[in-house]
């Protein structure tokens, strides 16, 4: 074959071939050159990751030692809370299947009776109101509130009673929250107290004492101790602030 005629036959179509070819030999260096970079690369961060992490691997031993410790600071937290934040007795609480509402009502007249009879056999005045609101609360969470502060109350007056106070007055159970614009986190829900009460001067020492020592903590705020009054009283301002921890999802403790 006349390779002459062959070339002028088929010289556009041999040029075609010979550019592709060689863009394609191109092309493949400048990306394998590429590719075997990135490789390298990535190969060189592989070996760096797994020198930093060698020894830094956790045995199973010190993961249940972990655990543990977990576990005892949890229990320890929970016996310090129940001694800052006594749980609220039973019988300040609606039995099961009960209406809150109607167990509150139930509940608070007939204590209120009792010790509205028992400061008159021991001659003391008290706030027949025992700091309770002059409409029932109806909502749930109100009502928690209410009864947290008026365990207190019940405490102190029966308190007072038995170390022969003169008077306990001025009683206010505060229900406003104390968590508005916070999270569940922020603070603990409490319940604010205050009431006065009037004592002899022989009598108010042993009387503070019984407060401050009292088991369980009632939540003792502060308190006031006023000069003697015309009749050489004291009176006793004192504040109290009854809580519950807040009830955290396990959502929220991850």
């Amino acid at each position: 074959m006349n390779l002459d005629a062959f070339w002028q036959t088929h010289r556009r179509f041999l040029t075609g071939i010979a550019i592709g070819l060689v863009v394609f030999i191109i092309l493949r260096m400048i990306l394998g050159s590429t590719w075997k970079g990135d490789l390298g690369a990535a190969q060189r961060k592989i070996i760096s990751a797994r020198r930093s992490l060698s020894g830094q691997h956790v045995n199973r031993s010190e993961v249940t030692r972990a655990r543990n410790l977990l576990v005892n600071l949890a229990e320890q937290s929970t016996l310090l809370a129940n001694a800052c934040l006594p749980p609220l007795p039973d019988e300040f609480k609606p039995q099961a299947g009960q209406s809150p509402s109607k167990h509150y009502i139930q509940f608070t007249g007939l204590r209120r009776n009792e010790l509205i009879g028992q400061a008159s056999l021991r001659n003391m005045k008290l706030d027949e109101s025992l700091g309770l609101p002059a409409v029932s609360p109806t909502q749930e969470l109100i009502i928690e509130k209410v009864m947290r502060g008026f365990w207190v109350v019940d405490e102190m007056v029966q308190l007072a009673i038995n170390w022969g106070a003169v008077e306990v007055d001025d009683i206010r159970i505060n229900t406003r929250s104390s968590n508005r614009g916070k999270s569940a986190l922020a603070s603990v829900e409490v319940t604010e107290v205050n009431l006065e009460v009037v004592f002899s001067e022989d009598l108010l020492n042993t009387f503070l004492q019984a407060v401050v020592n009292h088991k369980p903590n009632l939540g003792l705020a502060g308190m006031e101790v006023l000069p003697l009054d015309k009749k050489g009283l004291r009176h006793v301002t004192l504040k109290f602030a009854a809580g519950a921890l807040p009830e955290i999802n396990e959502e929220d403790q991850l």
